[in-house]
């Protein structure tokens, strides 16, 4: 017990000895120094002061601890004295007024004390006073009154007591003189107006303030105070003329200056500035036509100017100042305007007839039309003339401007049916004018063309065995006419007899749609003919005929009919002898058949549908013949029977069977069967070698006629017809090849040999031509397209009229009044013209208007003019004098024209108006009698006298009116003040103004003025107290409302409206306070800080918006409450960098002190350590003074640095709190050991590795840092065997790579271990080891042995004696081998390599046994060699060979010397024979690979021939699961045992080959094709492709791998994974 708590003691002791060397303090000194003193100057010897030894300070550490980046203090540690280290400026480190005071702290360390010292910083006079700005302006009114202030800055001095500012003074004048107000602290300056001013005599004056401080010497600041003496508006403008004369052309275009006006104004500023505008008492088309600039006065063209309209234009002009109230000048622009030819002719169609029939003679008056110009002179007269070619012209009457349209030529319809008279008028002026009218004739259409068939002949082609009644074919005529004369009918031309094939046939009268009552034999009939007449339903009728010429095309409808054998029942059954000793070939008998069809349906292919023994007899499928394939051997039967199916080729097939009974019949002579045999065999030969050479020479020639052909379509410009022509997926039929080519309208196809029954022949050309049908659009096809149909109209028009005019009369005048009843009459005109009132309504009389509706209709009964609509001359004439309205009346047969016109007369029906019901106006009380005021005129749309004659105004004591007579502009109402105006007696005035017109009765109209009296500014705004205090938070947010000021201005409007501004205020004011403008509300703008200041004197400025604005001052007071806004400050007096992790609880880590800036609770803080750290805080025992030091023991790998967070939080309401982190960092020591990445290492080596190179690596790690975790590595070696292994390794000591001295071999070693030991670099060194164990892997680097067959000499080769009679499957030998390798590497396979004769022997590939295939036959040689290849499975494959000798053991007989010679005779020709196969089948693979090549290119689209069954990558490897190939429509599998991806998979190699099912839908079904094709079928298998060509193979036929007789194998094109590979 006593132990164990002797080290808890001597722990607290050392604890409690550090905190009271801490906690030593000395007394606070005081120091002071004034500003702005050299850096280096003593302030005083701290050392001294406070009792230290000056020889200790350097090891104790003394120095100057401050928060600051930039201290302004340090301390010498060599004789303790405290200096200034920088600069100091005393008005940037404390502002105000008050002491200026620093406090420092000093630290000394071992044992650990802190002191405190206050050093006072005294002021010294080094800032002159400043004014805030240069220069400051104020604008005086002249009128202003003596004994008005005006506040300037207040200039700033950050000096403080004697040093600030003293007093203000100005240069001497005769105006001003300043004054000081004091406020707290400040001193404000006014500037006293004691002189009135005088704007004529001096308008601005410049003064200088200046402002002086007290020091010693005294320092000044000064500046400009600028006076602008303002002027009063007392000048109006005046124009530089009072009548502006200016003429321009009409249509000048808009934007032109017409003329600038000029006028100007004695006074300035405001008053000066001008505006011009347009009297508002002009008409409304003035102000669309003219604009005027309200700045430059420029006066221009806005809309467009017409002569026609009005010659002359009158514009008053009214120039505004901008003064208050503002003065008015005015003056008058005439404006006369210059007539230029600016009116185009214009046509009037008097009377128009758009139909003409197409046989009209030349002559016929088609309309009659009128053409005016509004220009006059040269101008007017007008040029009338056709620019187009019709044959159509004009021709003038006696009377100017009056012409007929009469035609010039024959018309036709059909050649143009609608004509388009273009009729030009041009004037004479100069630039001529012209216009345009379009009259639109249709010319009507009569029976003049016949019908007309769209082909000379028609031929058609027709399929026998047709359905009775039903369409056929169809002929079309057309007719250019129109309408009845278009509509054609069709009938056939029938003979008289009786027997005529048109009595079969029937024609729809309407469509021309042809159709036979009957069905049709092609074998009965192939051809006839016939006529088709169509006829117009013109009257008269026109008509045409062709002739029809119909082919019969045959049809499957006969079935083969067997001409031989027929017995005598007639039943197709015979019965034939052949001797027993016939040859092979022999022809037996030949089944003869005949099909009455033609072409396809009647090619006819025979089949052995049924045969007692299929190897003894052949039938040709074409000629029918029965040949024997061998010879008969006794165990043949007697007789035989073939049932012969033979069948056509058509697409629904029809057959027949015969039945053929072969009896055999023994030789009535014997022959050598060795002499027969032989001679039956050269014959067989010499046949065959014959049918070779011709079939040889057939293939190449075929070849060559392709090659031709297809090369000359390859080559020759391609028309549109392509392949798209045979795509039907319902045709079943077969196409060899073809070839399309186009002959005048038709297109044919070259299909041979074998032709499809649904083909056209056609007549005269060969068996194998096809006629398609062409799709493109013919000349005539696209008319009828195209032809519009034209709706019938009846027939009619006007009746010829006469060249010239019968008769002419002059121009009748009547005169009505306006606003009169519909139907009241105006005149009879026909009794003024002296026409007869029967005859009116016969010739048409009627009124022509320009309008869409004339005022005016003239009664055809008895001639009367009368009035159709309502009429108002004001409406129609507007504002001229005299209202004519002029007509044409016309009568037809003969055409007569007479010229009315209409003169309205005015009554008063309308009262005169003014443009606005109410007049606003604005006259200030400061206006002279006698100012004129314009007014708006009335308007009165009548005219003369009933338009407005006099003004009249309601009774008032400072107005009358005035009338200003402007002729044609009528009478303008002025406004005259003649008593002044007082705003106080009255603020506003309503008048009544009323205009009259001179109608009996008069009528008026009136308009309301209202006149407001404007005020003048006399009244300065007024604060409704005498003083604002206001209290408010520190830190209130950004818009809390402080207070609100309010004043209040006697005035009205502008200057009545009273806005705030801050006075002169200090900088900081404006930062902090906002004065809103309109309210007075003073708001928070910026952060109030009690701690800053504890209030503020604001000087608010409230001045009214009078163009010279008056002003009021008055000061607001503003307190700050103080709030807790202050959190505490944690400072770091001193701090450990790094610690030992080693460390013992109660270190000193870091020395830190807490201040709060707030006073009383808000500044007692409480500090704490947060979060679970091994760190505690220590008091001292000065306030706020604390100890960072350890409280556990610390560990660097679990932890290898601490951020300690200090929160320090006061006692306010609410607490605010503070945070300071510390970052300690662990000094590492060597307390780890090096650990591997695993308990246990086990690597894989393949044999045979290169001797030095790094085969493997081993890796361990130590948490300590620096040398402490270098780790280094070495092997453990010792005397044991596994050492003895080891001794071949080496291991690099940094990185741990582990290489080998040595190849190892599998056969010898196959696994080992050892140990590798990690060491750091630590003192005193850690280390730790772990075991590795090695396996040897087996590489393929044994070659097979062969065990069996060996010699005696040691080679692989044996003999083996076997008899000649054994059986098929006899196990003759078996080779045996061995490999030293393991896995693949020994696995073995056996193959032949070489033997002489493939047909007899068969070896096993996994086993090496060799049986036989068949038995042995006495052909076969005696000796077999057989040369085995033995080789195993490795990625690089090792072989031996073993040579096995067979001796075949021969019966005792003797053999015939007749026997050898025939075997040599056979064999020498079978050498011909085979060299002409192989001629033939390689001109035959030529061909084909020629034809695909060409066929591909001319009709296959480019495909990119990928492979989804076998992705390239890039490995080399074998694959022991599966590779999958697609052949035909069925998929494979290669299932193993072990397969290269490269490796080449030829179909037929069954023994791994699995058939998957196909999941995939083939186009073939899609299609529902289940037809044949005679060209090819293209498949991939694995990384080759196939093609089917021949010789007639369905698309949904099996196609098995390996069946090479109609297989090409085709060069692949594709770029092979291993040839990317090699090209990367």
């Amino acid at each position: 017990m006593e132990s164990s708590g002797r080290p808890k003691r001597c722990w607290w002791f050392a604890v409690y000895l550090s905190l009271l060397l801490f906690y030593a303090a000395a007394a606070e000194l005081r120091y002071s120094v004034p500003e702005e003193v050299r850096e280096g100057t003593v302030v005083g010897n701290v050392a001294k002061d406070l009792g230290l030894d000056r020889s200790s300070l350097i090891d104790r550490r003394f120095r100057v601890v401050s928060g600051s980046k930039d201290a302004y203090f340090e301390v010498n540690p060599d004789n303790g004295a405290l200096q200034v280290r920088r600069k100091i400026d005393r008005e940037e480190l404390c502002q105000g007024s008050g002491a200026c005071l620093m406090e420092l702290k000093i630290l000394v360390e071992n044992p650990l004390e802190m002191h405190h010292i206050i050093i006072e910083i005294t002021d010294v006079n080094d800032h002159s006073p400043s004014f805030p700005e240069k220069e400051q302006t104020f604008e005086i009114s002249e009128q202003t009154s003596p004994g008005t202030r005006f506040q300037l800055h207040a200039a700033r001095d950050p000096d403080a007591g004697i040093n600030s500012i003293r007093k203000y003074t100005l240069t001497t004048n005769d105006h001003f003189e300043i004054e000081i107000s004091q406020s707290d602290e400040d001193k404000i300056p006014f500037l006293v107006l004691k002189k009135s001013l005088d704007r004529e005599q001096n308008n601005a004056s410049l003064l200088v303030v200046t402002a002086v401080d007290g020091g010693k010497p005294h320092r000044s600041g000064t500046f400009n105070v600028s006076v602008i003496v303002l002027d009063s508006n007392d000048n109006p403008p005046v124009f530089s003329q009072d009548t502006y004369q200016i003429l321009i052309f009409e249509n000048v275009p808009v934007g032109t200056i017409v003329t600038r006006l000029n006028a100007t104004d004695a006074d300035e500023g405001a008053n000066r500035e001008i505006e011009y505008s347009l009297g508002k008492t002009l008409s409304r088309k003035v102000y669309d036509i003219f604009e005027l600039d309200h700045l430059n006065g420029e006066l221009k063209v806005r809309g467009v100017v017409d002569f026609e309209e009005s010659e002359i234009y009158k514009l008053d002009i009214e120039a505004s100042d901008k003064g208050t109230p503002p003065l008015i000048g005015r003056c008058r622009v005439v404006i006369k305007i210059k007539d230029v030819n600016d009116n185009a002719p214009e046509i009037e169609m008097t009377s128009l007839s758009n139909t003409v029939a197409e046989d009209s003679k030349p002559g016929t008056v088609i309309s009659l039309i009128s053409v005016t110009d509004k220009d006059s002179g040269v101008n007017g007269k007008v040029i009338l003339h056709i620019t187009n070619d019709v044959p159509f012209e004009l021709k003038p009457s006696y009377k100017a401007n009056i012409y007929s349209v009469v035609s010039k030529d024959f018309l036709d319809r059909e050649e143009v049916s609608n004509y388009e008279i273009k009729i030009t008028a041009t004037d004479g002026g100069e630039p001529p004018l012209s216009n345009s009218r379009t009259l639109s004739i249709q010319i009507l259409d009569v029976n003049d063309n016949r019908p007309t068939f769209n082909q000379n002949s028609f031929q058609f082609y027709l399929f026998e065995n047709n359905v009775a009644g039903a369409s056929l074919f169809s002929v079309t005529a057309t007719d250019n006419d129109l309408d009845e004369n278009a509509a054609i009918m069709y009938h056939i031309v029938r003979g008289g007899n009786g027997n005529d094939i048109t009595s079969f046939l029937n024609i729809n009268p309407e469509t021309g749609d042809i159709s036979a009552l009957r069905s049709f034999d092609f074998e009965t009939l192939k051809t006839f003919q016939f006529q088709v007449v169509a006829s117009d339903s013109g009257s008269p009728s026109l008509s045409s005929n062709v002739t029809v010429k119909v082919f019969i095309l045959d049809q499957n409808d006969n079935a083969p009919v067997i001409l031989y054998p027929v017995s005598s029942n007639g039943s197709a059954e015979g019965v034939e002898e052949i001797p027993r000793n016939v040859n092979v070939g022999h022809l037996v008998t030949k089944v003869r058949a005949y099909d009455a069809d033609i072409g396809y349906n009647g090619w006819l292919l025979f089949s052995l549908q049924e045969v007692s023994e299929h190897s003894l007899f052949a039938l040709d499928r074409y000629t029918g013949q029965i040949r024997t394939l061998r010879s008969f051997t006794e165990t043949d039967e007697a007789e035989q029977k073939l049932i012969i199916l033979v069948k056509d080729n058509g697409n629904v097939s029809l057959s027949a069977t015969a039945t053929v009974l072969l009896k055999v019949v023994e030789p009535k002579e014997a022959f050598a069967a060795s002499d027969l045999q032989s001679s039956a065999k050269v014959e067989e030969d010499s046949h065959v070698t014959f049918y070779l050479m011709i079939t040889l020479g057939s293939v190449s020639l075929l070849f060559l006629i392709s090659m031709v052909v297809l090369i000359a379509m390859q080559c020759s410009k391609s028309t549109d017809y392509t392949s798209k022509y045979l795509q039907d997926a319902n045709y079943d039929g077969t196409l060899c090849h073809s070839i399309q080519y186009r002959s005048g309208d038709k297109r044919y196809m070259l299909v041979g040999p074998r032709m499809s029954i649904g083909s056209t022949i056609v007549p005269g050309s060969h068996a194998n031509t096809l006629v398609l049908p062409d799709r493109r659009r013919t000349s005539e096809e696209k008319w009828h397209l195209s032809l519009s149909m034209v709706l019938k109209s009846d027939r009619g028009g006007l009746d010829q009229f006469a060249e010239v005019f019968s008769r002419t009369s002059g121009q009748i005048t009547y005169s009505i009044s306006e606003e009169i009843k519909e139907g009241s009459t105006v005149g009879n005109l026909a009794k003024d013209l002296g026409i007869d009132p029967s005859i009116l309504k016969a010739r048409g009389f009627r009124i022509v208007s320009g309008s869409a509706e004339p005022p005016f209709q003239v009664n055809q009964d008895n001639g009367v003019l009368f009035v159709s609509r309502h009429i108002d001359r004001e409406e129609m004439c507007q504002r001229t004098s005299v209202c004519l309205i002029n007509l044409k009346s016309v009568l037809d047969n003969p055409l007569e024209i007479h010229y009315i016109a209409v003169e309205v007369l005015d009554i008063n029906d309308h009262s005169p108006s003014f443009p606005e019901k109410n007049k606003r106006l604005e006259i200030s009380e400061s206006t002279v009698p006698g100012t004129r005021f314009q007014l708006h005129a009335a308007l009165d749309p009548d005219g003369g006298v009933n338009s407005v004659q006099q003004y009249k105004l309601s009774q008032n004591n400072n107005f009358r009116i005035e009338v200003k007579d402007r002729g044609k502009d009528g009478k303008v109402p002025i406004l005259l003040l003649q008593s002044p105006l007082d705003r106080e007696v009255t603020s506003s005035h309503k008048l009544l103004l009323t205009a009259l017109d001179g109608g009996k009765p008069p009528k008026s109209g009136s308009m309301e003025i209202l006149i407001d009296v404007l005020d003048v500014n006399d009244n300065a705004p007024l604060f409704t107290r005498e003083a604002f205090t206001a209290d408010v938070r520190e830190n209130s947010p950004a818009g809390t409302t402080v207070i609100r000021v309010n004043a209040t201005d006697l005035d009205e409007g502008l200057n009545g409206e009273v806005s705030y501004s801050f006075g002169n205020v200090h900088s900081k004011v404006r930062e902090l306070f906002h004065v809103d403008p309109s309210t007075g509300e003073i708001t928070v703008k910026g952060q109030l800080d009690y701690e800053v200041d504890e209030s503020y004197e604001i000087d608010i400025q409230a001045s009214d918006s009078g163009v010279v604005p008056l002003r009021t001052d008055k000061s607001v007071t503003v307190n700050i409450k103080d709030i807790n806004d202050n959190a505490p400050a944690i400072e770091v007096t001193s701090q450990s960098e790094r610690i030992p992790e080693d460390s013992r609880p109660g270190t000193t880590v870091a020395l830190i002190s807490i201040t709060d800036l707030d006073s009383g609770v808000n500044g007692k803080v409480i500090s704490f350590v947060k979060g679970d750290v091994p760190f505690t805080l220590t008091p001292s025992i000065q306030d706020n003074m604390f100890a960072v030091v350890t409280k556990s023991q610390l560990d660097r790998e679990n932890e290898s640095s601490y951020d300690v967070t200090i929160i320090a939080k006061d006692a306010g309401e609410p607490a605010l709190t503070s945070e300071k982190t510390l970052r300690v960092v662990l000094a590492d020591i060597n307390d780890n050991y090096p650990k591997f990445s695993l308990a246990r290492y086990d690597f894989y080596v393949t044999e045979n590795n290169s001797p030095g190179v790094s085969i493997f690596s081993v890796k361990a790690s130590d948490c300590d840092e620096g040398e402490n975790g270098v780790v280094t590595y070495h092997i453990h070696r010792d005397a044991s065997y596994e050492s003895k292994v080891t001794s071949f390794l080496n291991i690099n000591p940094e990185t741990g790579d582990i290489s080998a001295l040595r190849s190892f071999d599998f056969e010898t070693l196959k696994t080992f271990q050892f140990q590798v030991v990690a060491s750091d670099s630590g003192s005193p060194s850690l280390s730790s080891n772990v075991t590795v164990k090695v396996f040897i892997l087996d590489q393929n680097d044994n070659a097979p042995v062969i065990l069996y067959p060996v010699s005696s000499n040691g080679s692989a080769e044996g003999v083996e004696e076997i008899p000649r009679n054994v059986n098929v499957g006899h196990l003759v030998t078996k080779v045996r081998a061995y490999d030293a390798d393991i896995g693949y590497n020994g696995w073995l396979l056996f193959s032949l390599q070489e033997v002489s004769e493939h047909s007899l022997f068969a070896l096993d590939r996994y086993t090496g046994q060799i049986r036989t295939l068949r038995s042995f036959t006495e052909t076969d040689e005696a000796e077999q060699k057989l040369i085995i290849l033995v080789k195993d499975n490795g990625n690089v494959s090792l072989s031996a060979t073993a040579t096995v000798l067979l001796k075949v053991v021969e019966p005792k007989e003797a053999f015939a010397a007749s026997d050898l010679q025939s075997s040599a005779k056979v064999e020498e020709d079978s050498h011909v024979t085979f060299y002409l196969m192989i001629t033939l089948g390689s001109v035959s693979l030529l061909f084909l690979i020629s034809m695909v090549v060409l066929i591909a290119m001319q009709c296959s689209k480019s495909t990119d021939y990928t492979s989804k069954y076998l992705q390239d990558a890039n490995y080399d490897g074998t694959l022991c699961h599966s590779i999958q190939y697609r052949s035909g429509d069925k998929r494979y599998m290669l299932v193993g045992p072990r397969m290269s991806i490269g490796s080449t998979i030829v179909p037929g190699s069954h023994a791994n080959t699995l058939v998957l099912p196909d999941r995939r839908r083939t186009s073939e079904e899609d299609a529902n094709y289940d037809g044949t094709l005679c060209h090819s079928i293209q498949y991939r298998s694995g990384d080759k492709r196939y093609m089917l060509v021949g010789p007639r193979m369905s698309i949904g036929s099996t196609i098995v791998p390996g069946s090479h007789a109609n297989t090409l194998v085709l060069p692949d094109r594709r770029r092979t994974s291993e040839e990317v590979g090699s090209i990367l």
